[in-house]
């Protein structure tokens, strides 16, 4: 039975959440045409890396004396036989919420794929739990390095590449990029032997805001909406453009670059003591969407002109610039 298409711009907080557990783990993938098969069950892959840290426990404490231990390691209404390798055959850490491997895995998907948290996380200490998932994510990841290439790596990289679009320092993988896009890693790799993308390439990553900018103009990603209030609805769909469009970066504080922002006949661009002048908006523009963390000077509110960082870009048609 097919499922019905899941639409970003409409689907609520909650049924972010809802959708990795009710539809990601049991085979239905949001990126259908990308390269890899639409499952994200990682249960059997983890009970995998437990199983093959048992066994080396095992060999170094002898396995008569340590077994008995590992077997009453595994506690939980679904464990059966006597021994771990016999449980290891009907035990899903999918169906136990208590291993904390599991809560680590299932909270990288839900971030990773659809930019929300729990629903237990108060608003005002998300950015601060993202940010230590990011982290347990890459002590994690450096952990399981054998074992890369598998689900729960893809499931990491989604994370660790999302947290680096939202904090817009980093960079991101081409697999990941191509899940959140909906496209094959082999049109992301076209794009990037081309001139005309706007994807930075970064040796076999881009940045991190080269990615969000271009994730900016597909339907199929799940913009990160994890800094909004649960009960906040879900903007509607904005009409297409009708006049030329420019993607602009964005400050932490919601401001963005625009033509209003020349100072003295110069835009400056950079960072402190790096800045360059420019005498036109598109080319100061064009230096910003090069650079991997967007730097351009601006006035605050009590009109004092600072250096900014871009966190984020955002699409815009030019005439509305020149209004601005």
């Amino acid at each position: 039975m097919n499922m019905p298409a899941l639409t970003p711009e409409t689907m609520t907080t909650e049924e972010r959440r809802e959708a990795w557990f009710d539809r990601e783990l049991i085979g239905y993938a949001q990126a259908a045409n990308s390269d890899y098969t639409a499952n994200w069950d990682y249960g059997h892959e983890l009970l995998e890396l437990l199983a093959s840290r048992f066994r080396v426990i095992e060999m170094i404490l002898g396995a008569e004396e340590i077994s008995p231990h590992l077997f009453g390691m595994l506690h939980g209404p679904d464990v059966e036989g006597k021994t771990w390798r016999e449980a290891f055959e009907t035990y899903d850490p999918v169906l136990t919420p208590h291993w904390t491997g599991t809560r680590l895995i299932d909270n990288a998907g839900i971030y990773g794929l659809y930019g929300v948290t729990p629903a237990d996380i108060p608003l005002n200490a998300r950015k601060a739990w993202i940010d230590a998932l990011a982290q347990q994510l890459d002590q994690f990841q450096q952990v399981i390095q054998p074992e890369r290439q598998g689900v729960i790596a893809r499931i990491i990289n989604l994370a660790l590449a999302r947290h680096a679009m939202d904090t817009g320092e980093g960079d991101v993988d081409l697999q990941s990029l191509a899940l959140f896009g909906g496209v094959t890693e082999g049109r992301i790799r076209n794009i990037l032997s081309g001139s005309e993308g706007g994807l930075e390439k970064v040796g076999q990553r881009v940045t991190a805001v080269s990615a969000a900018a271009w994730l900016n103009g597909r339907k199929e990603f799940f913009t990160s909406i994890w800094q909004h209030a649960d009960e906040a609805l879900p903007e509607a769909t904005s009409p297409d453009f009708s006049d030329d469009v420019v993607f602009v970066p964005v400050a932490a504080d919601g401001s963005y670059f625009h033509p209003g922002l020349m100072r003295s006949g110069k835009f400056r661009i950079g960072a402190k003591e790096e800045e360059v002048p420019y005498d036109t908006f598109d080319e100061a523009l064009s230096a910003l969407q090069r650079m991997a963390t967007p730097r351009w000077r601006r006035p605050n509110d009590a009109g004092n002109w600072g250096i900014v960082s871009g966190r984020d870009w955002k699409r815009i048609e030019r005439r509305q610039l020149t209004s601005l």
